[in-house]
């Protein structure tokens, strides 16, 4: 049995490109396999970019949307394909287009699930996403979602039944080990740098410890870039993007990891599901699946742009005691819930409870 994956491959890197290159390598249970039909962008567009950059371009799109809805077709002549699964945020242009093709799924007798991979009320604003959404979910045999915040706002707009599954990691990312410095001495973040990642906040928050180092991994806007040599602080470093060998030596060599994303179509951050496994304790804004993920013990859960509170948090994980007890619980909790053999059981478990081969 197959299932067709709706989803971008990288290059480039990014949320959902990255969850696709991490399922085509899992081991599926049961014999299902996998195959994609690819919905990367095409042209020169960015979303990490500025607002020329990230503007879309509609004779692309219109390209885009042919490339996708045709190579749906194809897929589905192939009488072992059982499920389709769309992983989109849900933006208005992109529901539209994963309307189509749930359409088309379902007029092949094919099932079709809807993977949100965003936070639905940080994405979903406008009067036409809204309606958009409710068809969409109606219209899809079963709903993905990755966070608490997601649940809480389908609760009152559909009946499609739903499910909370998180973003996984391979067990090999885990670090045995890592070691809790007495002092702190790298401050780290891992991503787009980018404004509405919290790249000026996290600058914010280094002017005040200009005896920790605060490190930036990931492809960097050249506007904060400018920005922070006008500052003349000598503590920031951008690194530019790193392959991942190169980030998991970041990691080790880290202290804190700091997540002070407010980013719209942020879901589950990879990258802070990978610091927690690395067994870094976590500063992260509270937005997304960053308070699911960190909860209570593993680290400090902060207002959005809010850098006093940032600033505050370092200070209280400079008590090495804290630090190891976040540690701990940031390894357990990757283990025990985001790892690749646990997560993506939970889909096979969807599809074959869709196509009546297990049980609710």
């Amino acid at each position: 049995m197959k299932t067709v994956l709706l989803a971008p491959t990288p290059p480039p890197y990014g949320g959902i490109a990255s969850w696709t290159q991490r399922m085509l390598k899992a081991q599926l249970k049961n014999g299902w396999e996998l195959s994609v039909v690819d919905e990367k962008m095409i042209g020169k567009r960015n979303v990490f970019g500025g607002k020329k950059e990230s503007r879309r371009n509609l004779v692309d799109e219109i390209k885009r949307c042919h490339r996708i809805w045709s190579g749906l077709k194809r897929e589905l002549k192939d009488e072992q394909v059982k499920i389709v699964h769309s992983c989109i945020p849900s933006a208005t242009l992109s529901m539209m287009r994963e309307y189509v093709c749930a359409c088309i799924t379902k007029r092949r007798g094919r099932k079709f699930i809807i993977h949100f991979r965003c936070t639905v009320p940080n994405t979903t604003k406008s009067r036409l996403g809204k309606i958009l959404l409710k068809k969409l979910c109606k219209k899809s045999d079963f709903i993905i979602t990755l966070n608490s915040q997601t649940n809480d706002y389908l609760d009152n707009i559909t009946d499609t039944p739903y499910e909370l599954i998180p973003n996984f990691i391979s067990e090999d990312e885990i670090t045995d080990d890592y070691k809790i410095q007495d002092e702190i001495k790298t401050v780290l973040y891992v991503g787009g740098v980018v404004k509405t990642k919290g790249a000026y906040d996290f600058i914010s928050v280094a002017e005040m410890f200009p005896n920790i180092q605060f490190r930036m991994v990931g492809r960097v806007d050249t506007a904060i870039e400018e920005y922070t040599k006008s500052k003349g602080l000598k503590n920031t470093v951008f690194t530019g993007p790193k392959d991942k060998a190169g980030v998991k030596e970041e990691l080790k060599n880290a202290d804190i990891f700091m997540f002070l994303t407010y980013f719209g179509g942020e879901g589950f951050s990879n990258s802070l599901c990978e610091a927690m496994a690395a067994g870094l304790p976590c500063i992260v804004t509270d937005w997304a699946a960053n308070k699911d993920m960190i909860g209570e013990d593993g680290g400090c859960v902060v207002p959005i742009k809010d850098t006093g509170a940032a600033t505050s948090a370092i200070e209280r994980m400079k008590e090495k005691q804290i630090r190891m007890k976040c540690s701990s619980t940031n390894k357990k909790k990757v283990i025990n819930n985001y790892i690749e053999r646990i997560v993506v059981d939970k889909y096979i478990d969807i599809y074959e409870r869709l196509i009546g081969e297990g049980t609710y």
